[in-house]
């Protein structure tokens, strides 16, 4: 089965589990690197989900003021 594309509550959960880890006082910066950049990732996802309910919502606005 493929693999389905993460929710935004997941994403949200694994962001929040970055950024505990990114203030860890013995997080070697090797580490801290790595978390950075997935934090960055997840936002990324996370604001096109955003903007992808924005979007719809917008469309279900124009739809029902046509009627």
């Amino acid at each position: 089965m493929p693999e389905s594309k993460p929710d935004y509550r997941r994403l949200r959960e694994e962001l929040d589990v970055v950024m505990t880890e990114l203030q860890r006082e013995d997080l070697d910066v090797d580490k801290a690197l790595e978390y950075y950049k997935r934090g960055l990732e997840l936002i990324r996802k996370l604001e096109k989900h955003l903007d992808d309910a924005e979007n719809k919502i917008q469309d279900i606005k124009t739809k029902f003021e046509q009627k």
